[in-house]
């Protein structure tokens, strides 16, 4: 019989009037932290598919349990027959045998809010666990449980909900919404705003439990070292975050400085306009060791290293800490960044000689990216170089263009960082 009965509850879901349907997709859009209920069937989890589900007092020991995205199902599921609280005996040994859930039930009681659907105010099941809330709960702060203890009624012939207060086992007041169906209900649970999904706030606190007791976040968080909290200056801030990881541990290293996400478009904007306001050490000692990691690849690298204090007054460079390629390209003059072909035109254009502005007014864009870097250094006004640069950095540019355009924005970052020349 049992397992016939069992057999049943299985797909007894699976067969809503039509005249329910609408009330249990209300149901499902209802923002709710849980669910506790002594049915026997499936339609809460296929309800709420997010939500892990805990069977009797054995499912909360052989899971780890949050107190959010969860359904207890505390007198049994279908699925396991054993589990069943039926008989008299049953409801004996439940009461004998579940000290755990009764303590996690009460727990759930007292710090959420609890709206109880199908059960009436004179259930002795329900008022059981009340009653432990009664005996618990001081005298003189019952009266903050109004707001936190709703029943709902069902009363046919009602044309609108109707909320009331009430009083049960003579000290707990509770509200009482007597409703001829729970759509209305539904309706309101489901316009609740709430910043987190429950059962993704659910995974997170999962993976902070998990990082708090192993101190290993297993590649499922993104965790600033403790050292860097400390030596934060004042009282340090926390952020949790949920998405894609890749995109949230770049977005955090990024606003924190980090920014192992930069890339040289970045660094040769920074160049062009100012305004990056990145730390030059990281830049120097964690970006660039990641940027260069081909020996063809031209990079402005002075402004970063005269605003760390690395290039002294004679343009002498401290070089210490700094990765092999970093290194060799500060040796790096402005003269390499012309071929020997293109610096025998040069000598047959006057305007590379007249001027960086005069040159580029003069000539096309392709002809002027191939000659501006052989505009002697004294005459290169930075001003007008560093305005010419703006104009061309949006520009629709070929591939042979960008190389020589960030060959230019090399040029121009020496020239005016490295303290080799005078102007």
């Amino acid at each position: 019989i049992l397992l016939t009965t069992t057999d049943y509850l299985s797909s007894i879901h699976e067969n809503i009037l039509d005249e329910y349907r609408e009330e249990v997709q209300l149901l499902a859009s209802s923002k709710i932290d849980g669910v506790i209920t002594t049915n026997w069937d499936h339609l809460l989890e296929e309800t709420f598919k997010d939500f892990s589900v805990f069977i009797g007092q054995d499912g909360l020991f052989s899971s780890r349990n949050h107190g959010v995205a969860e359904i207890y199902k505390i007198h049994g599921c279908s699925q396991e027959p054993n589990s069943l609280v039926l008989t008299a005996e049953d409801y004996g040994k439940f009461r004998k045998k579940n000290p755990y859930l009764s303590s996690k039930l009460l727990t759930i009681f007292i710090e959420h809010p609890i709206i109880f659907l199908g059960y009436s105010l004179t259930d002795p099941h329900i008022l059981e666990i009340l009653e432990e809330i009664v005996k618990c709960f001081p005298a003189d702060k019952m009266g903050t449980l109004r707001e936190n203890i709703i029943f709902v009624e069902f009363s046919p012939g009602i044309e609108e909900p109707v909320i009331t207060e009430s009083i049960i086992l003579k000290t707990l007041p509770v509200k009482l919404i007597r409703a001829e169906c729970y759509k209305p209900i539904f309706e309101v649970l489901s316009e609740v705003k709430r910043r987190i999904p429950a059962h993704i706030f659910r995974r997170i606190k999962d993976e902070l439990y998990d990082l708090v007791i192993t101190n290993d976040p297993k590649g499922q968080l993104y965790v600033k070292e403790a050292n860097d909290l400390d030596n934060n200056e004042g009282t340090p801030e926390f952020v949790v975050g949920y998405g894609a990881i890749n995109q949230v541990k770049k977005s955090a290293e990024v606003a924190a400085r980090g920014m192992i996400g930069l890339n040289r478009e970045d660094i040769i904007r920074d160049i062009i306009f100012d305004n990056g306001d990145y730390d030059p050490n990281t830049i120097l000692e964690t970006v660039f060791p990641n940027l260069l990691k081909s020996s063809q690849i031209n990079m402005p690298i002075f402004k970063y290293l005269n605003q760390s204090g690395r290039i002294g007054e004679d343009g002498t460079v401290n070089c210490e800490g700094l990765c092999a390629r970093l290194k060799t390209r500060v040796g790096y003059s402005i003269d390499r960044y012309g071929s020997e072909s293109e610096r025998e035109r040069s000598k047959k254009i006057d305007e590379v000689i007249e001027g960086i502005s005069e040159l580029y007014k003069s000539v096309d864009t392709n002809l002027f990216l191939r000659m501006a870097v052989f505009v002697p250094p004294e005459k290169m006004d930075l001003i007008e170089f560093q305005n010419i640069l703006k104009v061309l950095v949006d520009s629709d540019l070929n591939s042979n263009n960008k190389s020589n355009f960030v060959k230019l924005v090399c040029v121009y970052d020496q020239l005016k960082y490295s303290k080799r020349y005078k102007f």
